[in-house]
């Protein structure tokens, strides 16, 4: 009963400090690598303390005036705020003690959608084929912090009718997509994504990035390119589509469009010739009939028919969750239990 009660107590201190235990991506070492954008971050074991003001000097040396500097308002809780540090990367130094406080670097990533085994066309991939994603990023040096896993990234993929997918069918079960940790670069997932199946995956154009938001930082500094990828835009399809085809058909419409657009030739009016005067006998009675003509003018009203507007259609996909470390800690616990029961 003793041990039962000694388990429950350290069950109830783990999920206490749960949160600050998981919290690792924040602790920075001393002269450790920050990003630009990242927030809340604990820098007090850097040769530096709260109140005290850091600068940066471009030359790498702290001499003379410095190009920039900064105030620590909380060690604790630091934010690598844009204003100040973007652009300014490089080691910086204690204004006063000029000891090397930590380094920083602006933020970065990239994405690619590899097709396994084929020569990559980025435009389109083969349905039925094997697919991996590729990213590259330095903030994969996140990774150095200790207890750190690495800069946690999170693919983004849209379908056809603005479908949106968390996690992806994979040979060995589902994939989840919300967090991939990167600790190397470049980093590949390996192949993770099967897309055999017509149902979960049709025909059309789909669009893939990665983002990265540790500390807040996508929050904080956001950007393509920055702490976001460039989209990637490709078709999935059996058949690889005919670019040649749809310029020929592309040429053929603008040239029926330029015909439509020139102006019809206006004709040119023919002069009336002058009527020839006759030599006509003089006689003793004139006779002139009187010819009248009427004219009637005929204006036709055009109509337009109306165009119509096919509707749209959205539809998302579900979402698994990873087991968390509160279950594998109550089923470990629970092994204590039942083995100290038997022993008893």
């Amino acid at each position: 009963m003793g041990c039962y009660r000694f388990f429950l107590v350290i069950i109830l201190l783990l999920l206490f400090f749960l949160p600050g235990v998981m919290a690792l991506d924040s602790k920075i070492p001393r002269e450790g690598t920050v990003f630009v954008g990242e927030n809340d971050i604990d820098i007090s074991e850097c040769n530096v303390r709260t109140g005290d003001e850091i600068a940066f000097w471009s030359s790498g040396f702290p001499e003379g005036t410095p190009d920039s500097r900064a105030k620590v308002m909380d060690a604790r809780h630091f934010f690598v705020d844009p204003a100040y540090f973007s652009g300014k990367t490089g080691t910086w130094y204690g204004l006063v003690s000029k000891k090397p406080v930590f380094k920083v670097e602006d933020p970065w990533v990239k994405l690619e959608v590899i097709e396994n085994g084929i020569d990559h066309d980025p435009d389109w991939i083969k349905k039925g084929n094997l697919i991996s994603f590729k990213i590259s990023t330095n903030m994969f040096t996140i990774s150095d912090r200790a207890g750190s896993a690495g800069a946690p990234i999170k693919i983004s993929l849209t379908g056809p009718n603005e479908t949106e997918y968390n996690q992806l069918i994979s040979p060995t079960g589902k994939y989840n997509l919300e967090n991939i940790y990167v600790y190397y670069s470049p980093f590949d997932t390996g192949a993770i994504w099967e897309t055999r199946d017509e149902t979960e995956y049709p025909e059309g154009e789909y669009v893939a990035w990665a983002t990265c938001n540790v500390n807040s930082i996508h929050e904080k500094n956001p950007g393509e390119g920055i702490t976001t990828s460039s989209k990637t835009t490709f078709t999935l399809s059996k058949v690889k589509p005919d670019e040649d085809s749809k310029k020929e058909t592309s040429d053929e419409e603008s040239e029926s469009m330029e015909k439509d657009s020139e102006p019809t030739p206006t004709p040119t009016p023919e002069p009336t010739p002058e009527p020839t005067e006759e030599v006509v006998p003089v006689l003793t009675l004139d006779v002139t009939p009187d010819i009248t003509s009427s004219l009637q003018d005929v204006t036709p009203n055009p109509t337009k028919p109306p165009l119509a507007s096919p509707p749209k259609s959205t539809s998302k996909a579900t979402q698994k969750q990873p087991l968390s470390i509160t279950i594998c800690i109550i089923a470990l616990v629970t092994c204590f239990i039942l083995a100290d029961r038997k022993n008893s």
